[in-house]
């Protein structure tokens, strides 16, 4: 049986993801294809009489029935960007979102003092915290997670970012026993969604992702209160810049306006106008 052709690949690609159970883009068989191959996408769109030897075939098609279960790009390619940066991901961390990096510009904005040090919460892929310690190669970095295989992860992307010397990692149920000396920031991207909230998700996400870095125990904003109170300790003028799901901005605001320790600085929305970063400051 003679190879066969780029085009070939392609038309029995896309009638494939035509019929996938779940919202897929038929372009992503070009992606696929093009992953396979180590080429641009418009590259081989351009040469679709080429022909692919059987192994990048059989390879390409054991990746289309692995999307077709849903598992995200992402984890087919083992990477994702974020702020520009490829990042090594897996199913042991969450995918990095562009949401997230409004988390990242409102911690950049923020006016911290030469050499500061920085507390990332729930780091999973590290690449809150890997950004940060890019973007400011003054700082100091300690990244949390609960999850060891998380940290692993983590750690890879410290090395592939030469960032290993100034980033600690510490297996720790949020900030739990930790002792890292004078804070400066703190930021999260924690648990938030509602558990009850499961079976609105796409099967890419419930499907894939990590439940432990998804959900957070009992209600969604639960892990936002344990934040607010574990982080209470804080010096007074030290922010707390958290990411947080589309519907806990008022109950945000309510909380600070009880809880003595925290003024609520502003809420950041994302690129479809939710709510999405809060930044928070430690009161005296």
């Amino acid at each position: 049986m003679s190879d066969p052709s780029i085009g070939a690949l392609l038309r029995g690609a896309r009638s494939k993801l035509d019929r996938a159970s779940f919202d897929v883009s038929t372009r992503e068989g070009a992606l696929l294809l093009s992953h396979v191959l180590g080429r641009g996408e418009a590259g081989i769109l351009a040469h679709p009489e080429e022909t692919v030897p059987a192994a990048a075939a059989l390879r390409f098609q054991e990746l289309l029935e692995r999307r077709m279960t849903g598992e995200p790009v992402a984890y087919l390619f083992g990477e994702r960007e974020f702020y520009g940066r490829p990042f090594n991901v897996d199913p042991r961390v969450l995918i990095p979102r562009p949401e997230t990096e409004h988390l990242i510009e409102a911690a950049l904005a923020l006016d911290l003092p030469p050499k500061p040090c920085i507390l990332d919460i729930g780091t999973g892929s590290g690449c809150i915290a890997i950004t940060l310690a890019l973007e400011r190669p003054d700082a100091r970095l300690v990244a949390t997670d609960l999850s060891f295989a998380a940290l692993r992860v983590a750690q890879s992307n410290t090395l592939r970012h030469g960032v290993a010397d100034r980033v600690t990692l510490v297996g720790s149920d949020l900030a739990t026993g930790l002792r890292p000396g004078p804070i400066d920031l703190v930021v999260s991207n924690p648990p938030y969604v509602d558990q009850g909230e499961q079976d609105n998700l796409s099967i890419e996400v419930r499907g894939f992702e990590p439940h432990l870095a998804l959900f957070a125990p009992g209600r969604g904003a639960s892990m936002l209160a344990r934040l607010l109170d574990e982080m209470a300790d804080l010096q007074p003028g030290t922010h707390l810049a958290m990411e947080i799901g589309y519907d806990q901005s008022e109950w945000l605001q309510a909380a600070t306006n009880v809880h003595e320790a925290w003024e609520l600085v502003k809420i950041v929305e994302d690129y479809s106008s939710i709510p999405r970063t809060a930044v928070l400051r430690r009161l005296a």
